[in-house]
């Protein structure tokens, strides 16, 4: 189950960095179960991430934060989400492939034009199985993915120090 509201946090995150022609991305955790769902969309920034024409990079002492964060509270990382540059495929690169997270279940979805794309049915939305990453299917999409909505989601961003809470993409508190 994915928020409409978390392809709207997600929308806002990524555009800044698409504007000023670097890719960027975000996490999405909530519960793993028979049913997941998403409940936090967490957006790394700061020491520890590259944002560049070509690359989106987050470090280990981020996740390592992440990971700290998330526990607690029962969380785990169910997807990721990260745009690619204009005249770039909407498709896992090679690097995408073999450097990502390599968690089986994840989403993994690629958003075009730097963030523009905003229908989610434009994005290329993959899962990593055992044998690597599948993209879906629209018709896989529709029975795999359901979009909630009215279902709110807290955003945080996340960076080699820690969590912290956004307030409507304000300046974090620290949590």
């Amino acid at each position: 189950m994915v928020p409409d509201a978390a392809l709207s946090a997600t929308l806002a995150a990524v555009r800044p960095a698409g504007l000023s022609g670097n890719e960027s991305g975000v996490f999405w955790l909530g519960e793993r179960a028979s049913i997941a769902r998403i409940r936090s969309v967490v957006i790394p920034s700061g020491a520890g991430v590259v944002e560049s024409p070509g690359c989106w990079q987050v470090s280990a002492d981020v996740f390592g934060s992440i990971t700290r964060w998330a526990v607690p509270r029962r969380l785990c990382l169910l997807g990721m989400a990260h745009t690619h540059m204009p005249d770039v495929p909407v498709a896992l690169s090679r690097t995408d492939r073999t450097h990502s997270v390599q968690v089986p279940g994840l989403l993994e979805i690629i958003i075009g034009n730097a963030g523009e794309d905003a229908n989610h049915r434009e994005w290329a939305w993959y899962v990593r199985e055992e044998r690597g990453y599948h993209q879906l299917t629209e018709s896989e999409l529709s029975i795999r993915v359901r979009l909630e909505f009215g279902v709110a989601v807290d955003s945080w961003r996340a960076d080699a120090r820690g969590v912290y809470l956004l307030d409507n993409y304000e300046e974090p508190r620290v949590q």
